[in-house]
């Protein structure tokens, strides 16, 4: 008996040794982009190309992003895997130490790390103007598909395009005569792939304009992006979804989806506080005069119980020590009642400009803007039309926005702007109800300690971007990311602009943002690329123009396939997708980590492929669209397992083991399938439209138990002869509910 003890000792020694051995040999695949810019040129990563441009790609892509300051040295890595590539896309002529950024290239790859190199050549020549050699230029270009020949091709007009790739290039734009000036680049021996060459009129060899080589790949400045006559003209000559894909090595890379949930397109939408204490130019029902926020109130959301929208009030317009009284926080109140109103934060004082705190001092404050700048609010106008019937001259400055923030009674206090906004603008919602939402305010660009401060109380954030695709921004270029790293912290951005933009900072055009529909349009088709947002400010309900602009949005958002949720599950989702881990098992399945509210995979190039449900976990539904993949996972789950099934015909919906859902406008979690019978948890807005794939002609006993403020539903549902079983719930999901599907048998 003893000995037998002591073989299970042994045993369990040997379990516990190897079982975290096993988990340590579990690696999360990369998914991390690290992106270089030089300061003294680009003094912040959110103006570069890297970011601008490459970065919504790269998300898109399922890759976050992090911007190293070359001028602080080469980036040292923790971890050869930390980074899954390198993007060097710069927009200046030298830098100090090219040939220690190449050696440091060069090292990288031998580690595995794959390059991509846009934009200017600054590594060619050092500060001083010494060139640097062809040999060590040459060791790092030709392992992405080219050899430099060290001549410079700047007379292009007789030159013609001798070979290019449709699917890399033409994207948005083609390639114009007379040519870009380029360097004179050669195929190299080794793995060379050129999509795009041009030839001069007399002579045999190609000079390669972009190329993919063992390592990575690269394009020559001017073509991958043109620039147009303005600043608005600029579009994509390069495919950038199909050349970062392949370049970083992509193809069968499972994506966090920040677009979708439960198959459909996500929206949400927001308003920020400016404009809250305004006299608008429409009227009430007996002629009564209106603030810009009652208008908002009565037109935009009482009648739109189906559509969130998170609030965000100025503290300070609420506040009676500051500018608020008794209407203000009244309607506030009024707002905040209404059941599908999320209550957010817009800051205290309204930050403008929000580099100006940083580093704070109010003698600077006092300096800058008077003696008296901590007592002047009363003067303040603030921007974009808010509170005060007082020209911009009056305060003794040019523009409004040029104070650095919008009240100045006080000193500022970055607790008070971020925790104690939230706390007060709380005791206007009802029992029950909090401020969950940070929405940034003025250029919407907030230092590390700011969104640091807010995450210290769980308080996720959101505004910033200003994505934009219509004829006045006609161009991917436009869309930005889903947000930005900012030191340790993350920032997200909202999923388009708002008026402002459409409006000329609201100075004219003011029936503008009705044209929000073709940004909509654009990031829908043919790629699902942003969610669906409508974002604005209290303002629109000062003009009739801009009143009916956004209940035009609105309305097409009711007539759209979506899914409605709060604007802070939307900034949750997106920071989830920073967090978020994707192992690869030993057995080919996918395992997802710290995902936070990230509840969608997407497979690309997934029109043969499946979910395998027996062999997964936390996996609820999946939906195939524009040749994509799409799987909802269960949000109560942490650690779901993906297994997939590729097949050799496109098997869009194959029946599973239990029934799983294709679509539905309302979250479906905690599903639990007690023999046969499911039950979930659900909530929603608007009716609960579902679409579930089951067994062909299947019968279900569909039920919602009663509540408190709600009466049972019941309904029996059957599945037609392809198995797709279609309900609507009609009831309010807003508070959530139970449901429970059971199948009835013969």
């Amino acid at each position: 008996m003893a000995s037998l003890l002591n073989i299970f000792r042994v045993l369990f020694l040997c379990i516990a040794v190897l079982a975290p051995i096993s988990m340590a040999q579990a690696r999360p695949v990369s998914r991390e982009i690290a992106s270089v810019y030089y300061s003294p040129e680009d003094p912040k990563p959110r103006f570069t190309p890297g970011h601008t441009l490459a970065e919504t790609v790269l998300n898109y892509l399922g890759l976050t992003v992090t911007h190293f300051d070359l001028g602080k040295g080469l980036p040292k890595f923790n971890d050869p895997h930390e980074f899954r590539g390198i993007l060097v896309w710069m927009e200046i002529d030298r830098l100090p130490d090219p040939e220690g950024f190449l050696e440091w290239l060069d090292a990288q790859m031998n580690a595995g790390t794959r390059v991509v190199i846009l934009g200017d050549w600054s590594f060619l020549q050092n500060l001083d103007g010494k060139t640097v050699s062809l040999a060590r230029v040459n060791r790092v270009l030709s392992r992405l598909g080219g050899r430099y020949t060290g001549d410079w091709e700047q007379f292009t007009f007789d030159f013609s395009v001798s070979h290019f790739d449709p699917d890399m290039t033409g994207y948005e734009s083609e390639i114009v005569k007379p040519l870009p000036p380029f360097y004179a680049v050669e195929r190299s021996a080794n793995g060379s792939v050129p999509f795009v060459s041009a030839k001069p009129p007399q002579g045999n060899s190609d000079y390669v304009l972009g190329a993919f080589g063992p390592s990575g790949g690269f394009v020559q400045d001017g073509y991958a992006v043109r620039i147009g006559r303005n600043e608005h003209d600029r579009k994509w000559i390069l495919n950038p979804f199909k050349f970062f894909s392949r370049a970083f090595n992509l193809e069968d890379f499972p994506k966090i989806d920040t677009t979708t949930l439960m198959g459909r397109r996500i929206y949400y939408s927001h308003i920020d506080g400016d404009g809250w204490r305004n006299i608008s130019e429409i009227r009430g029902d007996d002629d009564e005069p209106l603030l810009d926020s009652e208008v908002v109130y009565r037109d935009f959301i009482a009648p739109y119980p189906d559509l969130p929208v998170s609030v965000a009030p100025i503290a300070a317009d609420l506040d009676p020590n500051w500018a608020g009284t008794k209407r203000t926080g009244d309607i506030a109140r009024k707002m905040f009642a209404a059941p599908q109103v999320e209550a957010a934060s817009h800051t205290y004082t309204h930050p403008f400009q929000w580099s100006y705190f940083d580093k704070y001092s109010a003698k600077r404050e006092t300096r800058d803007f008077g003696q008296n700048a901590h007592d002047m609010s009363a003067r303040v106008l603030e921007f974009l039309g808010v509170a005060d019937d007082v020209d911009a001259s009056d305060t003794g400055l040019k523009k409004s926005y040029e104070l650095p923030r919008a009240y100045i009674r006080r000193p500022f206090d970055l607790h008070q702007e971020i925790i104690g906004a939230a706390d007060y603008i709380s005791t206007f919602a009802p029992k029950g109800k909090k401020v969950e939402l940070l929405q940034w305010s003025g250029d919407t660009s907030p230092f590390e300690a700011a969104i640091a401060m807010a995450d210290s109380i769980d308080l996720p954030n959101l505004n910033g971007g200003d994505s934009r695709w219509d004829p006045d921004y006609p161009s991917l270029a436009w869309v930005a990311p889903v947000g930005r790293r900012v030191g340790k912290t993350v920032q997200i951005y909202a999923s388009n602009s708002n008026e402002n933009t459409y409006t000329r900072l609201w100075s004219d055009r003011y029936f503008g943002f009705r044209y929000l529909a073709s940004t909509i349009e654009n990031t829908e088709s043919p790629i699902r690329l942003r969610p669906f947002n409508i974002y604005y400010h209290m303002y629109s309900g000062e003009k009739i123009a801009s009143r009916n602009a956004v209940i035009s949005n609105l309305e097409l958002a009711r007539k759209s396939s979506i899914i409605p949720i709060t604007a802070s599950r939307y900034a949750r989702l997106g920071k989830g997708f920073f967090t978020a881990e994707i192992e690869k098992t030993s057995d080919g399945r996918w395992r997802v980590r710290n995902r936070g509210k990230a509840e969608t995979i997407r497979f690309d190039n997934g029109a043969y492929l499946s979910v395998d449900f027996d062999n997964s976990s936390g996996v609820i539904g999946q939906t195939h669209y524009q040749g994509s993949l799409y799987i909802a996972l269960d949000e109560a789950v942490d650690t779901p397992v993906i297994a997939v099934n590729a097949g050799k015909t496109a098997q869009r919906y194959p029946q599973a083991s239990q029934p799983y859902v294709i679509s539905s406008r309302w979250r479906a979690w905690d599903i639990q399938n007690d023999h046969g019978i499911l039950h979930m948890k659900i909530q929603g807005f608007g009716a609960g439209e579902m679409q579930w794939r089951t067994k062909p002609s299947a019968v279900y006993k569909a039920s919602v138990p009663a509540s408190q403020d709600r009466p049972e539903w019941r309904k029996t549902i059957t599945a037609d002869s392809t198995g797709m079983l279609h309900f609507t719930i009609p009831l309010d999901g807003i508070s959530g509910a139970d449901l429970i599907l059971e199948p009835v048998t013969e």
